[in-house]
């Protein structure tokens, strides 16, 4: 008969293993996502500070040399982005209101107890894209982008002493990536779909410092990743009376295409106090390094001159800004094995109004979170929360050729994640 251990284990590798190549872009505009593990979330991810399970993996490495026995968790989270245009003339657009799915596993076992510790985890940590009406007021613009990343991190953490932790590994980053155009009705319509997948690297670096029993900080440092990705730009529906169908032999065409993205670099600072017994606070700040993305440029090395001159235009403006995200949490110990936990986080767009587009009509937000932990027994753990993300209303009056943009966005996402953790 198989040990409760050996299902734990089974359900754990079966995540990682089906889930890891299903993780779904959501569609808010937002690429930078962390929603790693539910008690996290719970606190209003503010987590890189106390970092005392499994998902430290994720949110500080050197955290895991708390764990002194073997554990594993996962869990699955549920996002629901929505997204409203309102233009300056003109009908209302909304966002299709899509579901995705996010899994995440990780496991951490000592190696040497008191002092060497390995991780390693599975997630997703860029996710984002749109999906508009095809014939709303972004035709002639994208209707469709998403990036799909999953992440595959092993790290290593070294306890130097009691106060003293530090961490380090490297992160595989598999990603996809969609652009759908309906092309403007001024040069005969159509479509133009380019899609691209990438296989990139980058690591994590991480310390903690615990002062006393009751105040401790995690500093975690995240890598650039460089994707060079690489994919074909499909051609449909090129209609007549115009010139494109000449130059690409009919209605449809297809052709090698290429394009780099950089996700960026991060820094985050925490912060865990734990007053009493019952009460645990953390405080995160981070700043995420969008400033390295200043254009968009796409490359056809397949065709000709003149095809690649009527595919290729300037290169797209972006000039992102490198932003700060604080977030906040507190949890109580209602009992020995129940938790209450709430927080707030902060979240600064990073891209200007000059440049703003439906590509990634990313916005300034504030979500609220909510969560429970219940210990089911002395070795296993379920942690679930709630999201309510609140996009600012941002107006847009842009300087790029494409005045049907200019409006007011605003936003709503609902996020519901669920952990399974297990000490073996």
């Amino acid at each position: 008969m198989l040990s409760f251990r050996k299902i734990i284990v089974g359900v754990c590798a079966l995540l990682l293993s089906c889930f890891g190549q299903n993780a779904f872009a959501s569609d808010n505009g937002q690429v930078k996502i962390e929603i790693q593990d539910a008690a996290a979330i719970g606190m209003g991810g503010a987590f890189v500070g106390e970092a005392d399970k499994p998902s430290a993996v994720y949110y500080n490495p050197a955290g895991i040399t708390q764990l002194n026995s073997i554990e594993a968790s996962a869990g699955l989270t549920w996002v629901q982005p929505q997204m409203k245009f309102e233009p300056t003339a003109g009908n209302t657009s909304e966002m299709k209101e899509d579901n995705y799915l996010f899994p995440n596993v990780f496991v951490t076992t000592p190696l040497i107890k008191n002092k060497l510790y390995l991780g390693i985890g599975e997630s997703s940590d860029f996710a984002g894209g749109n999906d508009w009406e095809a014939n709303g007021f972004s035709s002639g613009q994208t209707i469709k982008d998403s990036i799909e990343d999953q992440d595959y991190r092993l790290v290593l953490a070294y306890k130097i002493n009691d106060q003293w932790s530090v961490g380090a590994g490297p992160v595989n980053d598999e990603s996809s990536f969609e652009h759908d155009v309906a092309l403007p009705a001024a040069i005969g319509g159509g479509n133009a779909l380019f899609k691209a997948t990438d296989d990139a690297w980058g690591f994590d670096l991480a310390t903690m410092f615990k002062l006393n029993a009751q105040n401790q900080f995690g500093l975690d440092y995240k890598s650039p990743i460089h994707h060079n990705y690489d994919g074909t730009l499909y051609l449909s529906n090129l209609a007549f009376p115009m010139t494109l169908p000449s130059y690409f032999g009919g209605s449809s065409f297809s052709t090698k295409a290429t394009q780099k993205l950089t996700l960026p670099q991060s820094v985050t600072l925490g912060y865990d106090f734990k007053p009493t017994n019952k009460w645990t606070f953390n405080f995160d700040l981070e700043w995420t390094d969008w400033a390295q993305y200043k254009q968009q440029i796409t490359d056809y090395p397949n065709i000709g001159t003149t095809p690649a001159t009527i595919l290729s235009s300037a290169p797209q403006a972006r000039d992102w800004s490198a932003v700060w995200s604080e977030s906040i949490g507190a949890q109580y110990a209602v009992t020995d094995k129940f938790r209450v936990r709430t927080g707030f986080e902060h979240h600064e767009s990073p891209i200007p109004q000059s440049n703003f587009d439906t590509d990634y009509p990313d916005l300034t937000s504030n979500a609220v979170s909510f969560g429970v932990g219940y210990d089911i027994t002395s070795r296993l753990t379920i942690d679930v929360a709630y999201v309510a993300g609140f996009e600012d209303s941002r107006k847009v009056t842009t300087t790029i050729d494409a005045p049907n943009l200019n409006g007011t966005y605003s936003g709503f996402v609902n996020i519901a994640t669920m952990n399974l953790t297990y000490k073996f």
